[in-house]
């Protein structure tokens, strides 16, 4: 009988939400709940196809690298403002966003849209959100390449994406929401 009233004490303080083991039970529960139930859900019930956390700091326009890395790249590249004006993410996107992308035809994909792709790099594959710099149409295959606002040029991987490498075209962007993410990724790197 003592072992049975340990085990009712233990999960009745578990339950509680007083002690430190009963705070990470929530914590993790909450995040299973999330990652498996309300995800699939949206995905399931949703145009939305993906969501991400932006973990770098390629998309971030910061002053005053930014005018160099972006709006002086745009005007030696041939973007003028009337163009770049109706880009969407004018301000880029921060460390710490959650990036919401649908699926999009290769058709609905146009130059200074920002996507999700699938990229290997030194043997290290990423999901990497970055904005398209230039669209080609091989023998009706479509290829992106794509920078980062705050990158001076686009990176090895970026030229020649094709189309099937494509997760998303970002629509929105939630601020913060993907910092659970970002900390999971700075402690994957110090290890």
């Amino acid at each position: 009988m003592p072992k049975k009233r340990k085990i009712n004490k233990f999960i009745k303080e578990l339950l509680s939400g007083e002690k430190y083991y009963s705070i990470l039970f929530y914590i993790v529960v909450v995040y299973l709940l999330f990652v498996y139930v309300a995800l699939p859900s949206v995905y399931a019930f949703s145009p939305i196809s993906y969501i991400s956390a932006v973990v770098s700091g390629s998309m971030e326009h910061t002053q005053p690298t930014i005018q160099f890395t972006y709006n002086q790249w745009l005007l030696q590249h041939g973007f003028n403002s009337s163009v770049t004006d109706s880009w969407p993410f004018q301000n880029g996107i921060n460390i710490g966003d959650l990036a919401i992308a649908y699926k999009a035809t290769p058709q609905q994909i146009n130059v200074g849209d920002v996507i999700i792709f699938k990229a290997t790099y030194q043997g290290v594959s990423e999901e990497v959100i970055h904005r398209v710099i230039n669209i080609s149409v091989v023998n009706g295959t479509y290829y992106y390449t794509t920078k980062g606002d705050a990158n001076p040029t686009s990176l090895p991987f970026e030229y020649n994406i094709p189309y099937s490498a494509v997760i998303g075209k970002v629509n929105a962007v939630v601020p913060f929401l993907g910092y659970p993410k970002y900390l999971e990724y700075l402690l994957a790197s110090w290890i």
